[in-house]
């Protein structure tokens, strides 16, 4: 049996210490290992020095071992946080967060001439709905700040060299030093406001950490605090990190596009009226809007590759050895710029989905064309709040102001690399009033 090349092509590896890490870039491999083979390819490897800092001995969704655990805690989010019904329960969290939002652009702008710190703004609304959703009730102002600020620390701090021995630990001991003192910071911020959900009165609606409050893993016990204030750690990464990337991308590319906003201005007014805030149910006939954020999501994904695989087992993919101990990921952006499904891939263009009739399944189930959410048993459980939020977020934006360059200005698209891919330099645009009244 063939090994994998060593090699920049449909299927490579690199090396982690001992451990090799086969990157599959081609979008028919992805297929046979997260959809054929999902079972064998729905393992997590050991985590590294650095991500222990929000995985916690691989006891959350993200990193635990494909198995009864990771079952349980998928299970729970999905059906008790995630369904559409928890969902709508959330819905006047949304509109009180994308209202707060509207006002306080529009209050940035009064000041400052119409300019806008676009990412800020943005962070800080995604934050409000997601501590809610998590905790139960509306956050105020300096628990937003302090666990904004908190949070973003420990994206600044969670990458870089991995500590993977002793020997390297002992090197790098004030960073590892630093880590383990964010990790603590972690758990005293977020405890507290674990609980001070447990000691409250029963939600009519219920939140993340109630369903946790009651949830039983391992043959019966409950979860234990470590574990609580790390599932919530990373629900509140997954609802927001890469949502707030997503969003200024999508922004700065409807500040370059200015035919691309206002086709997509004409769909939303067209639905709702000028006088009438653009609301969940409105997003159903708004199919540009749609592109718009897939062709976002494709041409700008969260991430250039998932959170590792492991094999269950070793096995064999598309006539290559996969070994036991291998780590695979998987080319995210490479699958998105496949120029033999995408035309003019480099190019932001929704016209694909919208006009010529381009069809993504985002799960990757029948065919993966790009994968932004990853795919196969363990695609991102959030894909469908995370497609609503963009969606909403974006219409109410486009419905209440023009975007538009700062003067003599124009938009860096470079990007760089935290926990997701983002704007090297951040969003900064001109917003302008709509014209309000009827349809």
């Amino acid at each position: 049996m063939k090994k994998f090349h060593e090699r920049y092509g449909p299927i490579f590896t690199v090396w982690l210490g001992s451990r090799p890490l086969v990157i599959i870039a081609a979008r028919e491999l992805a297929h046979e290992a997260l959809i054929q083979k999902g079972s064998v390819f729905a393992d997590r490897p050991p985590a590294l020095g650095t991500r222990k800092v929000i995985t916690c001995n691989q006891h959350s969704i993200n990193s635990a071992a494909y198995g009864p655990l990771w079952r349980s805690l998928r299970r729970n989010l999905v059906s008790e946080s995630l369904s559409p019904l928890a969902m709508k329960t959330f819905g006047e969290v949304r509109k009180w967060g994308i209202d707060r939002l509207v006002e306080n652009l529009r209050n940035e702008a009064a000041r400052n001439g119409g300019a806008v710190s676009v990412v800020e703004q943005l962070r800080t609304t995604v934050f409000c709905i997601i501590l809610c959703m998590c905790f139960g009730s509306k956050p105020d102002e300096e628990t937003v700040i302090s666990m904004q600020g908190f949070f973003r620390e420990i994206l600044l701090n969670i990458g870089g060299l991995e500590e993977t021995s002793a020997i390297m630990g002992f090197i790098f001991w004030r960073r590892r030093a630093r880590k383990a003192a964010i990790r603590r910071r972690q758990r005293e911020a977020l405890l507290a406001l674990v609980n001070k959900r447990r000691n409250a009165p029963p939600l009519a609606g219920g939140s993340y950490v109630d369903t946790l409050f009651s949830l039983t893993v391992d043959g019966g016990r409950s979860l234990h605090d470590d574990e609580i204030v790390l599932l919530c750690s990373e629900f509140i990464f997954g609802g927001t990190d890469t949502t707030i990337a997503s969003l200024q991308w999508l922004m700065a590319n409807l500040v370059i596009r200015q035919d691309v906003q206002a086709r997509l201005y004409d769909e939303i007014v067209g639905v709702t009226g000028k006088g009438k805030p653009a609301e969940e149910d409105d997003l159903q006939q708004m199919p540009y809007l749609e592109a718009v954020v897939k062709e976002t999501l494709r041409r700008h994904p969260p991430v250039h590759f998932v959170v590792p695989h492991a094999v269950t087992r070793s096995c064999e993919l598309a006539g290559y050895e996969v070994p036991a101990d291998a780590s695979i990921n998987f080319f995210v952006t490479r699958m998105g710029m496949d120029p033999g499904v995408w035309q003019n891939p480099s190019e932001f263009r929704p016209e694909r989905f919208a006009d010529e009739g381009v069809e993504v399944d985002l799960t990757g189930t029948k065919e993966i064309k790009m994968m932004p959410f990853g795919a196969g048993r363990r695609v991102c459980p959030g894909i469908g709040m995370a497609m609503l939020h963009l969606n909403l977020i974006v219409a109410r934006l486009v419905q209440e102001f023009a975007w538009e360059c700062k003067p003599g200005e124009t938009v860096d698209m470079s990007e760089t690399q935290e926990l997701s891919t983002v704007m090297k330099y951040p969003l900064q645009a001109v917003i302008k009033e709509r014209e309000r009244g009827h349809k």
